[in-house]
């Protein structure tokens, strides 16, 4: 979320260093329930803060956007406040709202570290929006809903969430009436509700000259010692056959199908219903290293040898606070999808992990080690603040992802019977049928009705 600071970070530049240096990087739970991690970065007056939150759409239980709405005043206000520092100089923030997290992130000078952490506290804890405000708020979400639903694909996807995640309330539409009923006592309830100590995070980037100086600053100003429980719903069975969306769309010209799958998450909390559904107990590390493996094979497969589609794109997270979902997208050279592409399709996926055997799991593991090498100083800071703040704000706990890495390098395939238990795994997953198939089909002048 900060990439548009890039152009701020020239002192961030290191030349060559050795792969073996690790950028310093410093956890510690203060007494008044906030967490903070210290990054190092190179000698320099300039700082990166970014204050993770642990509350997002989950929290908001009617789905009404009062989540959004929290998130975006408290973004407003704070940004009015920081600049209005003696110093004069603009300090630009970036915010984002998913649905587990809230993530606020700023640029400045160091010396003005204590200023900031004030600001933050203080609009953390209280609000100062008017009904006015609070009307043009809401115009904002409703402009970028009303945008993001003008594309068909965006509907469709909006029901899979629905069907995925139906108890919890995940992609439930906006209601403009409920959007319209939210009070700013409404508002304040849900701030004092969910914006806790306990549930924040604050990662700052930068050669500090005195940590002391600035845990100080952060523990006289966050003072307010109320705590919150998270609360996340996890999604029982519901699914007794794969749900099927599909619409015609002038915005397409070929037809395009998107396949859903449920994930496990690096949690690893048991649920009632694992009996029900083996896949929360499948090891999330297995699934990663093959879908890095199933990416690129199928792709292979499907673009370049059975030339049925032109491209294939991936999305997933098993880093969500319960669970995440897999989305295979395939843009097809057809211009009506037919049962037998499905089968195709579905096939290749079965295929590819029957066949996942010792040399490509390596290689796989190769590939997901090297990603996440966002300790290493010749990784941008922004990347490792990135990687962290999305993490830390879906509540993982830091020592986990500070040993992360060690654990894909240390997860043992040198027998044949430990491959054949990650490959056991991967096949069993995808025995099952997809949980959701959205289809978009083109539709032209002479299909309309």
């Amino acid at each position: 979320m900060l990439k548009k600071f890039l152009c701020l970070i020239l002192f961030l530049s290191f030349g060559k260093i050795s792969a073996e240096v690790y950028r310093g990087a410093e956890y510690q739970k203060l007494s008044n329930d906030v967490s903070v991690i210290f990054l190092e970065t190179n000698k320099s007056d300039n700082i990166f803060v970014t204050a993770c939150l642990s509350v997002g759409r989950s929290d908001d239980v009617d789905k009404s956007g009062k989540s959004e709405l929290v998130g975006n005043i408290f973004k407003q206000e704070l940004e009015k406040k920081i600049n209005k520092n003696p110093q004069g100089y603009g300090v630009e923030m970036t915010s984002y709202v998913g649905q587990e997290q809230s993530l606020f992130s700023f640029y400045g000078k160091q010396a003005d570290l204590p200023f900031y952490i004030k600001c933050l506290a203080k609009y953390f804890y209280n609000s100062e929006i008017s009904e006015g405000e609070l009307a043009k708020e809401k115009e904002k979400i409703l402009h970028r809903s009303n945008q993001s639903m003008s594309l068909d694909k965006n509907k469709l996807r909006k029901e899979a969430l629905r069907s995925l995640y139906w108890h919890d309330g995940a992609g439930k539409p906006l209601s403009i009436e409920e959007l319209n009923s939210i009070t700013v006592d409404d508002l304040k309830d849900f701030r004092n509700q969910n914006y806790t100590n306990n549930r924040l995070t604050l990662v700052i980037s930068g050669s500090l000259k005195n940590k002391d100086e600035v845990v100080k600053a952060i523990e006289e100003n966050f003072s307010n010692a109320k705590k919150s429980e998270i609360k996340r719903l996890k999604e029982p069975s519901h699914h007794d056959a794969t749900i099927g969306f599909d619409m015609d769309s002038p915005q397409v010209k070929f037809s395009c199908v998107e396949i859903y799958w449920r994930l496990p998450n690096y949690r690893g909390e048991k649920s009632v219903y694992d009996n029900d559904e083996p896949f929360r107990t499948t090891s999330p590390i297995s699934l990663e290293m093959f879908l890095i493996h199933l990416k690129t094979e199928l792709e292979k497969s499907l673009v370049d040898e059975l030339k049925v589609a032109s491209n294939v794109a991936f999305d997933y997270s098993f880093w969500n606070y319960s669970e995440g979902n897999l989305r295979i997208s395939v843009q097809l050279k057809e211009k009506k999808y037919s049962k037998e592409t499905e089968f195709l399709i579905l096939g290749e996926i079965k295929r590819l992990a029957s066949e996942f055997d010792k040399q490509k799991l390596v290689a796989a593991r190769e590939e997901l080690y090297k990603s996440v090498n966002v300790f290493s100083y010749q990784t941008n800071v922004i990347d490792t603040m990135n990687w962290l703040s999305d993490k830390i704000g879906a509540g993982y706990d830091y020592k986990f992802l500070k040993e992360y890495r060690d654990s894909i390098k240390n997860l043992k395939l040198e027998t044949t019977e430990e491959v054949e238990t990650i490959k056991r795994e991967i096949v069993k997953f995808f025995k099952r049928d997809p949980e959701v198939i959205s289809v978009l089909n083109p539709k032209g002048e002479n299909d309309a009705v």
